[in-house]
C-alpha cells in the first residue's frame, strides 16, 4: 500500500502568535527575539529580514521594524493546543518542532473525497481553531511531504502524488533544494558541476558515495529521486549526547566563536564514541548576553559516527548564525543515537 504522509508547518508561528494576540501588528513589519531575530514576519521578511539575524542588522534593513521580546511559555502552550487538535485526525503523528510535524494519514485519507479536499480542510480547521495559518505539503513519504509543504507558502497547499510528479518538480531546481545540502556541501557539488537535481542521475549511488562519503552520497542518490523509507514515529526515542558552556565573558570574535563549539563538538564527540552510538541527528545552541537563544539541527540520511561528516554540519550550521557577538553560550549535542552493534547500513543499489 503506498503511504500518505502531511506535513504541517506553522506560518512565521511566533511573529503570527504576537499579531494574532495584537490585530494593530498585522501587516506590519515585525520581528520576534532579543538582540537576535527569532522569527520574522513575512512584512518583514520582504526587507531581507529572517531569522538569526542581529535586531541591529534587522533595523537597517527595515528602519520601521517592530521587535516584540519572545514568550517561549506562550508558544508553547499554543503549540500544545495545535497538538491536541493534529492528534484528532490521527495519533500516527511525528512532532519535529513546535511549529511544525508529520501525520501518517494512510488510512485516514480513504475518508475524504480527495487529497486536496483533505489539506483544505485541516488548514481551514487549524486556522478556524487557532486564528493561526499553516502551509500543508502531502506526499507519498516524509521527503516529498516537507518539500510540499514549502511550496505555496504562507497558507498554501502542495501534493506529491506519485515520485514521477516529484522528479518531474524537482529536476530542475536548483540543487539546495534537497534537504541537507547546505553552503558547504554545495561548494564542493559545485566543483561536480551537480548545480541543479537532474545534475545528480547522470552519477550512480556508487560514484556519488565514493566522491562524498557515505552519508552524503546516499542522500544525494535517494532524495533527488524521492525514495525516503523513514516512518512517522511519534514513539521513537529521543536518546541525545551534548555538552554546552557557559562563558563568564560574551565571546565576541569568529576565533573565539570556532575555538569555543570545535571544544563542545569533541567533548560530545568523545562521548558519542565512548558509548558506541552512531546519530542521525546534529544540534547546535546559541545563547546571547541579552539571553536569547537559538537552536538549529540537522537530520542525516543514515546514522553514522564519522567524525569529518558530523564536524562538517556542525561547521554548516554555525555558519548560518549570522549574528556572531555576545555569545554567552555554545553547545553541541548528537540526537537520534542507537548503539552501533544495532546499527546497519541499507543501501539499495538497484537504482540507475
Amino acid at each position: 500500500m503506498n503511504r500518505v504522509i502531511l506535513h504541517y508547518d506553522m506560518d512565521a508561528f511566533y511573529a503570527s502568535v504576537e499579531i494574532r494576540d495584537n490585530p494593530q501588528l498585522k501587516n506590519r513589519p515585525l520581528v520576534v527575539g532579543g538582540g537576535v531575530v527569532t522569527t520574522a514576519s513575512y512584512p518583514a521578511r520582504k526587507y531581507g529580514v529572517h531569522s538569526a539575524m542581529s535586531v541591529i542588522e534587522a533595523r537597517i534593513l527595515c528602519p520601521n521594524l517592530i521587535v516584540v521580546p519572545c514568550d517561549k511559555n506562550k508558544y508553547m502552550s499554543v503549540s500544545k493546543y495545535i497538538h491536541s487538535l493534529v492528534e484528532k485526525v490521527t495519533n500516527k503523528v511525528e512532532y519535529i518542532a513546535l511549529d511544525e510535524g508529520f501525520l501518517d494519514v494512510t488510512d485516514v485519507i480513504k475518508k475524504y473525497p480527495s487529497k486536496k479536499y483533505f489539506a483544505e480542510k485541516f488548514k481551514e480547521r487549524i486556522y478556524k481553531k487557532t486564528g493561526l495559518t499553516c502551509s500543508v505539503g502531502i506526499g507519498y513519504n516524509k521527503l516529498t511531504a516537507k518539500i510540499a509543504s514549502d511550496i505555496n507558502k504562507p497558507y498554501g497547499f502542495y501534493i506529491f502524488n506519485n515520485s514521477d510528479e516529484f522528479i518531474n518538480y524537482i529536476k530542475e531546481k536548483e540543487i539546495k533544494i534537497i534537504p541537507g545540502v547546505g553552503k558547504k556541501f554545495r561548494a564542493l557539488l559545485e566543483k561536480k558541476k551537480i548545480t541543479k537535481v537532474k545534475d545528480v542521475y547522470k552519477y550512480s549511488i556508487q560514484e556519488l558515495i565514493s566522491m562524498f562519503s557515505t552519508s552524503r552520497g546516499s542522500l544525494l542518490y535517494f532524495y533527488s529521486r524521492g525514495l525516503d523509507d523513514s516512518p512517522v514515529a511519534r514513539d521513537r526515542k529521543h536518546l541525545s549526547i551534548g555538552n554546552e558552556t557557559t562563558y563568564r565573558e560574551p565571546l565576541k570574535t569568529d576565533e573565539e566563536i570556532i575555538r569555543g563549539y570545535t571544544l563542545m563538538f569533541e567533548k560530545s564527540y568523545k562521548r558519542l564514541i565512548e558509548n558506541k552510538f552512531v546519530c542521525k541527528n546534529i544540534g547546535i545552541k546559541v545563547r546571547y548576553k541579552d539571553f536569547t537563544t537559538i537552536s538549529r539541527s540537522k537530520n542525516l540520511h543514515e546514522k553514522t559516527d564519522n567524525k569529518i561528516e558530523l564536524f562538517s554540519v556542525v561547521e554548516e550550521l554555525f555558519d548560518g548564525i549570522e549574528n556572531r557577538k555576545d555569545i554567552r553560550l555554545l553547545g553541541v549535542s548528537f540526537s537520534n543515537i542507537t548503539k552501533k552493534n544495532k546499527f546497519r547500513v541499507q543501501l539499495t543499489f538497484s537504482f540507475k
